[in-house]
């Protein structure tokens, strides 16, 4: 469930930079007669570059996550696997104890 709201973030993520890029690209269109272009594809590359960065931190903190989820996951299975045990040492307690006293009402 996590993965696909990741996902779905990110597609949004996406689609807003392309938003915001085919902005630029159409005010690159119109100040083309005003400013060198050459310095508006550097900026831009720039822009590009810094967002890359961000993306690369995301994933560093999705896989963070993935770790922790893992972690969390495995608790979870020792837990369970406790539980079980009690459950049966419990139940096999019990069965002793009602043997016991059977016994010790005979006598």
């Amino acid at each position: 469930m996590a993965d696909n709201n990741f996902n779905e973030l990110l597609i949004h993520t996406l689609k807003q930079i392309q938003v915001r890029l085919d902005r630029l690209e159409a005010k690159l269109d119109e100040k083309a007669d005003k400013e060198d272009v050459k310095a508006m594809e550097k900026r831009l590359d720039g822009r590009i570059d810094g967002l890359d960065g961000r993306i690369d931190g995301l994933d560093g903190r999705i896989d963070g996550l993935d770790g922790r989820i893992d972690g969390v996951e495995s608790r979870l299975d020792r837990i369970e696997s406790e539980i079980g045990t009690f459950k049966w040492v419990l139940g096999v307690g019990l069965a002793a104890m009602g043997v016991l006293i059977a016994l010790l009402k005979l006598f």
